[in-house]
């Protein structure tokens, strides 16, 4: 367990960083319960963060801002596993979330699976995608994580054709 202790000039930094943490993930629905076990802090102690940065906001020693709640808002998702992802089309490449994908109908899905699978099907390192990636900067980058949408956008209609061949079975 994490113990905040407010004379030590070290937690200065970690304590704001963990209020504004648990006043953004708050907001997106976390419980302090949630947050407490997560962050790894005392019972209770994930409350008096978010109070304490609610404070802040109050008396304008801090200031909301929308790049702080976009950071809280991907964190909240990856750690939730609606993650970004990136596919290509016909005129480039795009990003949207996991959800958004789920939510297309399987036309739609089916044509970024297709043009992202031919886009790798192009590439001259399509047989190093399964290696491990480099330490540091990885050059294949943008191909591992289309490789990792086809991957996604194929487990989706896996699912809604096992759903559809269920619910005729059943009728």
């Amino acid at each position: 367990m994490v113990q905040l202790t407010d004379n030590e000039e070290s937690n200065g930094e970690y304590r704001a960083y963990l209020e504004e943490a648990c006043f953004h993930l708050h907001k997106k629905g976390l419980s302090f319960e949630e947050l407490s076990t997560k962050l790894e802090l005392q019972p209770g102690e994930a409350e008096q963060l978010y109070r304490s940065y609610e404070n802040k906001l109050k008396n304008g020693s801090v200031v909301e801002d929308v790049i702080d709640s976009r950071l809280w808002a991907d964190v909240h998702d990856d750690a939730t596993g609606n993650e970004k992802i990136t596919f290509a089309r016909d005129n480039g490449f795009y990003h949207c979330k996991r959800s958004d994908l789920e939510e297309m109908d399987s036309t739609a899905l089916m044509a970024i699976f297709e043009t992202s699978k031919k886009f790798l099907d192009y590439d001259i390192y399509k047989r190093y995608l399964n290696s491990k990636p480099p330490v540091g900067y990885d050059p294949m980058a943008l191909q591992r994580q289309v490789s990792r949408a086809t991957t996604l956008i194929e487990e989706i209609l896996r699912q809604r054709y096992d759903r559809e061949k269920n619910s005729k079975k059943e009728s």
